[in-house]
């Protein structure tokens, strides 16, 4: 069986990572800028852990638990970008 706390963490940078295509899509940039991911790869994986480590602790199944790193990993990007705007 996999480990809790990498799907949990592969969740959060999916999530994360989605957000980033997201943005690109509403954009009328041509290209699709690399730093972008990877700023939202580093920002997602020290949150998937912090995430991870929590849910391991309430016995969440893999549905659930991949949800819920979906959808965390999604709203963590979005908060870093959008308070990168406000500089």
């Amino acid at each position: 069986m996999i480990d809790p706390l990498l799907i949990a963490t592969i969740s959060v940078i999916g999530g994360a990572v989605l957000n980033t295509f997201r943005g690109f899509l509403g954009s009328d940039e041509t290209t699709y800028d690399i730093k972008k991911f990877f700023g939202a790869l580093i920002v997602a994986v020290f949150a998937g852990i912090a995430v991870a480590q929590t849910l391991s602790l309430a016995g969440l199944g893999i549905v659930e638990t991949v949800l819920i790193g979906l959808s965390i990993g999604f709203s963590v990007d979005y908060a870093v970008s959008k308070a990168k705007k406000t500089e």
